[in-house]
């Protein structure tokens, strides 16, 4: 109803610690099969794309996190790429299966993307199971600038929690000024690459504050609908129309239908006048 053109759905997978080499599905966490193809084919049933975006956390190392993941030796580094690649190539056969027409390589693993040949190789791989287009999301605190292989892809993917204030309640204004240097930078990084960009992960809380740390639903604060709706419109303004841009995968909408509302903290647009900034754009398709 709000408009919106894409969904990204998002499994995650686990390895124990930061070093650990065996990348798993648990079964009480990881998103079924069945789940996964219920929501795609009811998406596209309504003619519209979708994608697959497999996570890879830590199970049990509250000190680190995927960002972190490396090895100090090369057999270690083969392992986890054998590891990971057995790991990504399922999804990749599943989204082909399911004429997914967008897959996510990996998401936010910094410690490993200077490996260029390992992804190049993973690249292949997927693209050997899956005809559709692909790219990687890079964190936003540098990962995407330093990938060197972003040609062998069809976009570049940036999660985009960049800190756009340096105070609470900050005006549209303010954060539409905050994001001009980024977008010229980003700019910049699509233009060397030769390929459009994706925001695969945007997001806000409803928290006072948000602007300053947009990845941070752990520290306290007091509820802020407004300032998580100024920085929906913020990102939209600047964004929207630059043609080197392709659009926003908004973190996240919730599969429940009591998610959300005026008195919700979280991340969810749902129900709060954020959700009315995202009609008010996509509507307008």
């Amino acid at each position: 109803d709000l408009g919106v053109t894409w969904i990204s759905v998002v499994t995650t997978v686990y390895q124990d610690q930061f070093d650990s080499t065996e990348i798993y599905f648990d079964p009480s966490k990881t998103m079924t099969d069945a789940d996964i193809s219920q929501v795609v084919n009811r998406w596209h049933c309504l003619g519209r794309p979708a994608i697959i975006k497999p996570h890879l956390d830590l199970a049990n190392d509250p000190m680190h996190w995927r960002g972190q993941i490396a090895f100090s030796n090369e057999a270690d580094w083969q392992a986890w790429f054998a590891s990971y690649r057995q790991m990504i190539y399922y999804y990749a056969e599943l989204a082909e299966e399911l004429k997914v027409e967008l897959f996510i390589i990996g998401t936010e693993l910094a410690g490993t993307s200077s490996r260029s040949a390992d992804w190049q190789e993973t690249i292949a791989g997927v693209q050997a199971r899956f005809s559709g287009q692909i790219t990687y999301a890079a964190n936003w605190d540098g990962e995407a600038e330093s990938i060197d292989w972003w040609p062998a892809l069809d976009f570049i993917g940036v999660d985009a929690y960049y800190p756009v204030s340096q105070q609470s309640d900050p005006t549209v204004e303010e954060l539409k000024m905050a994001w001009q240097p980024i977008a010229d930078q980003l700019e910049a990084l699509s233009t060397a690459n030769g390929r459009p960009l994706i925001f695969t992960e945007i997001g806000y809380t409803s928290r006072n504050g948000t602007a300053m740390r947009p990845w941070d639903n752990s520290t306290p604060g007091t509820l802020d609908l407004q300032e998580q709706a100024d920085c929906y419109q913020a990102a939209m303004e600047v964004f929207w129309d630059k043609p080197w841009f392709r659009g926003f995968l908004w973190w996240y909408w919730q599969p429940f239908a009591e998610q959300g509302g005026p008195q919700d903290l979280d991340f969810t647009p749902h129900g709060k006048p954020a959700e009315e900034v995202l009609e008010s754009f996509y509507g307008a398709l």
